[in-house]
């Protein structure tokens, strides 16, 4: 009886072992079947990540661009004022 329950667990273990074997080859098949599909996603991934790299950089100058030109501007009103006031009380 304790015989019989070690080959059944002999013969449990190999089975789960050769499925495991037998799913790893499957996996690596498929893997070298779709390997030129799956270059080309990741080509098509990195043109979409440089090209959202770009714009973000453009976005990024333009804020840049008019926020210094709105500073330039509150800069230039505060001073034209400041001499209002002062031209006023002279």
């Amino acid at each position: 009886m304790l015989f019989e329950g070690v080959k059944l667990m002999i013969v449990g273990m190999t089975t789960v072992m050769l499925f495991l074997v037998l799913m790893i080859c499957f996996i690596n098949l498929v893997a070298y079947l779709t390997r030129g599909s799956a270059a080309r996603e990741v080509e098509v991934i990195r043109k979409e990540r440089d090209i959202q790299v770009q714009n973000r950089k453009k976005a990024q100058q333009t804020i840049t661009s008019s926020s210094a030109d709105e500073d330039i501007a509150v800069i230039a009103a505060a001073v034209a004022a400041f001499e209002g006031e002062r031209m006023a009380r002279a």
